[in-house]
């Protein structure tokens, strides 16, 4: 079939529409760079053109959510993509009716804004989304207080902190939520006013078997991300990213977005051709990120991804990682991912 542009590529692929090619992409932190809106915008364009991606994922600091409402953190000592937490709102207790809905012009919100808006001036035609995190997300990041400054720990952390919230204080968590989540629908809508094509969207480690129950997520998930969603509704391209294994996929697989993310390979989740007969959407994933892609060969990463394919039919498919790549990825992985669709 004829040629298609890169935006062209990724319209038909949400449609499910035939395509010239299965679109790609991969994304990845970008330390120091992700602390100079300047230094990240150019990083991420930098990246797209170096492997050829049909669509750009923005990836901020992973804090800057929290940063709105007061966490602070040693930007010299990071753990993974996480800095060092020094302090926050809740140091002295947790109070959360303390929290309030932030304003457009917050410094942090205005700095990510600035950030679309540059990435937006050079990247031509093709889509890009800005990662948001959800509403509980965010809270999870302001409760919890990691015993050390690692990954694993800092994750646990915050699951844990919102099990005890919400077992002591649930009304305290609903109005929490819904500061946060006034906040963030309003960013949203300004993040696709200032040129995105829409959210990347991230339940980050929270709906899924460990983390909370799926009754809990119900309440304390799911109608403060359908707020925030709701706000980006006519954005043309909007995707849920599930993080972590044992995620709740049904729970969510009917989200108002073009299209969902998750980890398809292992990790206790459902497969692309199981997702592909449970949700309407397009599926954006298949090759895995802590395997082939950081740990296998350029033609692991090919057979995976034609695997991929294979399995969906090449329709309703944007094929990519399960999550974001490690930035010490092998280059010729990444490549290989590339080629893969060639």
């Amino acid at each position: 079939m004829p040629w298609m542009s890169k935006r062209e590529r990724v319209d038909a692929a949400l449609r499910g529409e035939p395509v010239d090619r299965v679109p790609v992409a991969a994304w990845r932190h970008f330390i120091p760079d992700e602390l100079n809106v300047a230094d990240l915008a150019q990083a991420s364009l930098a990246h797209m053109a170096a492997f050829d991606w049909d669509w750009l994922k923005l990836n901020p600091r992973a804090t800057y959510y929290a940063e709105v409402w007061g966490n602070r953190y040693d930007y010299d000592d990071y753990a993974g993509v996480y800095p060092r937490l020094i302090g926050g709102p809740f140091e002295r207790g947790v109070d959360l009716q303390r929290l309030t809905a932030a304003p457009l012009d917050h410094p942090v919100i205005a700095e990510q804004l600035e950030l679309v808006r540059r990435v937006r001036a050079g990247i031509g035609g093709a889509h890009f989304v800005q990662t948001v995190f959800s509403p509980l997300s965010v809270l999870g990041f302001l409760l919890g207080r990691p015993a050390e400054h690692s990954p694993a720990t800092i994750v646990e952390s915050q699951s844990a902190a919102l099990r005890r919230a919400v077992a002591d204080d649930p009304a305290g968590v609903h109005q929490a939520l819904a500061a946060i989540t006034q906040t963030l629908a309003r960013y949203a809508a300004a993040v696709v006013a200032a040129g995105a094509s829409g959210l990347f969207f991230a339940i980050v480690r929270l709906a899924r078997r460990g983390a909370l129950g799926e009754a809990e997520y119900a309440e304390f998930g799911r109608p403060y991300d359908l707020a925030v969603l709701e706000a980006v509704l006519g954005a043309p391209f909007n995707l849920l990213h599930i993080c972590g294994p044992a995620v709740y996929f049904d729970a969510v697989a009917d989200y108002p977005v073009h299209a969902i993310n998750w980890a398809s390979i292992g990790q206790d989740n459902p497969s692309l051709a199981e997702a592909q007969a449970r949700t309407r959407h397009a599926l954006i994933g298949g090759v895995s990120e802590d395997g082939a892609l950081q740990t296998g060969t350029p033609a692991v990463v090919i057979a995976q991804a034609r695997a991929a394919i294979a399995a969906t039919g090449g329709r309703r498919l944007l094929l990519a990682p399960g999550c974001g790549v490690r930035m010490d990825a092998p280059e010729a992985n990444l490549h290989a991912l590339r080629q893969a669709v060639a």
